[in-house]
């Protein structure tokens, strides 16, 4: 792994090597008369074609990287820390909610089980300073309409949001649900998937 992540860093220079080495072929190929003129200039306009369209690469990839992590530095000082969890209260079941350090806008969460579907929405979520703060939502008849006799199910939870400066967070999480004798518990919660706003990749946790 250390040898490939090295390789990633240090390829430009291993590709002018190469292409180092073959000019300097080509020219000694030239020199022994087993060339002709026109075949080593044709060689010579392709090694400096690779070597324009690395370099131009090269200077492409750096740029995006310095980029992605402008991105993160601006985003990291902004960063929202959302906080969820689903409990049963009574016989209610009730999803819970809050942001700390700092504020999320445009959230939306996205609760599915089976076919069964429910959605929150929130223009403006403001950072919780107590107990409080935290927002309730009453999820009772999402988990009776989808579980029925059956005993155990997923509960899916799409989580999206932006900061601050407008970084879209996305996160996807099951929890599982369970009932027994009529009554329902969850438990055993798990991250699937996270993108965040200075990756161009979405983040897998299989």
């Amino acid at each position: 792994m250390r040898i490939l992540d090295w390789i990633k860093e240090k390829y430009i220079y291993l590709v002018v090597l190469v292409l180092l080495f073959l000019l300097l072929l080509v020219i000694y190929s030239f020199q022994q008369g087993q060339i002709e003129p026109e075949a080593a200039r044709v060689y010579v306009q392709a090694l400096t074609t690779v070597a324009t369209l690395a370099l131009l690469y090269y200077a492409y990839f750096s740029a995006v990287s310095k980029k992605e992590g402008e991105i993160a530095s601006l985003e990291l000082a902004v960063r929202p820390v959302f906080l969820w969890k689903v409990e049963v209260i009574g016989k209610e079941a009730i999803f819970e909610y809050k942001v700390i350090k700092h504020p999320v806008y445009d959230l939306k969460i996205n609760l599915a089980i089976g076919a069964e579907k429910m959605t929150i929405e929130e223009r403006h979520l403001d950072v919780a300073e107590g107990a409080n703060q935290e927002k309730k939502v009453d999820i009772t008849k999402l988990v009776t309409q989808s579980m029925k006799k059956e005993e155990t199910r997923l509960l899916y939870v799409e989580i999206t949001y932006h900061s601050e400066i407008g970084g879209k967070y996305e996160f996807l999480f099951t929890k599982e649900v369970v009932q027994k004798g009529g009554k329902i518990y969850f438990q055993h919660r798990k991250i699937v998937s996270a993108k965040y706003p200075w990756r161009t990749e979405e983040v897998r946790f299989d």
